[in-house]
């Protein structure tokens, strides 16, 4: 069994005003929901019927792959012919806390509004992953953009929805409680999550692991390589450090 320990990570009132926005605009972290075992999301063994659902192949693999839902309800209405997004059920503020603005040639979108922090004491690569078993308004319209890297020598957000919203798309309607995404743990034993409060974490600032961790980058402004990453995490101790903040503050 691998413990991975978890919290919620959302943005800061501090980075809020910086963006111009109002702090009321802010998710609280009680509406962002425990990551949630796919099996238990679904009834595979009706999803799949009476086969399928004892392939191991098939069962092995979902074992170690999480849910991460819409916290609230949200409309979106794009207007390809003015380039607008409006939304409805939040207000403007929030809108842009969780879209962001579109970026890349085919305007990706990047949730700022929630995520996840996941660690683990030993090395562990998680796959964060289209939620491809799941049929909402949200999975159906967007292209999910996956991503991966190593828990146990990292330190940064993960579960933050990246997304392409598809072409000819003009409303997208999400519901709380809707699958936006799969975290996968990519290892064949149990994974046990056990919350921390990252409080204390917070009151760190910039010598916050997560803030160091999202900080680093070459003295050019350019992002240096994963591996480069894994290689100063560890130099500096970081996962001595963060463990002993983590036992400290378990739920």
């Amino acid at each position: 069994m691998i413990k991975v320990y978890w919290t919620r990570s959302y943005i800061g009132h501090d980075k809020i005003q910086q963006m111009g926005l109002n702090t009321k605009s802010m998710l609280s972290a009680l509406r962002i929901e425990e990551p949630q075992p796919l099996m238990k999301h679904m009834d595979y063994q009706k999803f799949f019927g009476p086969m399928v659902s004892k392939c191991p192949s098939i069962v092995d693999d979902i074992k170690n792959v999480f849910v991460i839902k819409s916290p609230m309800d949200m409309k979106i209405n794009i207007d390809e012919a003015q380039s607008r997004v409006n939304i409805e059920k939040q207000t403007p503020d929030f809108a842009q806390l969780f879209l962001g603005n579109p970026q890349g040639k085919w305007g990706l979108h990047q949730v700022g509004a929630m995520g996840y922090l996941f660690f683990a004491e030993k090395s562990l690569m998680i796959n964060q992953l289209p939620a491809y078993y799941d049929n909402n308004d949200y999975t159906n319209k967007t292209n999910t953009i996956t991503a991966s890297f190593d828990i146990g020598n990292w330190f940064r957000p993960a579960g933050k929805p990246v997304f392409q919203i598809k072409k000819d798309v003009t409303t997208i309607d999400i519901k709380e409680g809707d699958a936006l995404l799969y975290i996968k743990f990519n290892t064949t034993e149990k994974i046990k999550l056990i919350e921390f409060d990252d409080s204390e974490f917070q009151r760190l600032a910039e010598r916050s692991p997560e803030y160091m961790c999202g900080t680093l980058k070459d003295h050019d402004d350019n992002i240096i390589s994963l591996k480069k990453c894994y290689d100063y995490f560890n130099r500096f101790k970081m996962k001595r450090r963060i463990m002993k903040l983590i036992k400290r503050n378990l739920i």
